[in-house]
């Protein structure tokens, strides 16, 4: 399970809270097991800004250690998706013009991800979606009145980022994205 700290919206937001204040980052108790105490182990580096040519590319995630069970987890800053290339204001411009009706193909050709990849975003949406509505209905009950895929994302993501979201969507336990 991927460990997301909210409030961090940018990557240079990120860059600037790891620099001055880095046990922010430090979950409070091991994933695994469960032991408090995690110590830090490090960083490693990801290639999560895609937007300005990599610039900032590799954008350091700190990693921990548990003493307890010696495994490591990391946190992400909520600006950065688990498992995937695009920031999350990326994959929620695409959800939405999707939703309006514009193709994979159409956005590939503006600049967006390849359309294979706006594809399987797409079908990765559609067959979570019933988790993810359930999930974003235990926060706001009155987003049960948009039935549909079209109808709901868009309600959801006039109040909140996808970012935020999606970490409703974990903290009920489903995995992300």
């Amino acid at each position: 399970m991927a460990l997301i700290l909210p409030g961090i919206a940018s990557l240079e937001q990120h860059l600037s809270a790891l620099l001055t204040h880095p046990e922010g980052y430090r979950p409070k108790r091991c994933p695994h097991c469960g032991r408090a105490g995690l110590w830090c182990h490090g960083c490693y580096g990801r290639k999560a800004d895609r937007d300005r040519g990599g610039t900032l590319n590799p954008i350091a995630i700190a990693r921990f250690r548990c003493p307890g069970c010696c495994r490591t987890c990391s946190r992400l800053p909520e600006c950065i998706p688990p498992h995937r290339w695009y920031l999350w204001a990326v994959q929620q411009w695409a959800l939405l013009a999707l939703l309006a009706g514009r193709s994979c193909r159409a956005l590939s050709r503006e600049g967006m991800p390849g359309r294979h990849t706006l594809g399987r975003w797409m079908h990765r949406w559609r067959e979570r979606f019933h988790l993810h509505a359930f999930a974003l209905c235990q926060h706001d009950p009155g987003w049960g009145r948009y039935p549909g895929m079209a109808t709901l994302w868009p309600a959801v993501l006039a109040c909140m980022p996808l970012s935020a979201a999606m970490i409703l969507v974990q903290h009920v336990g489903i995995a992300i994205p």
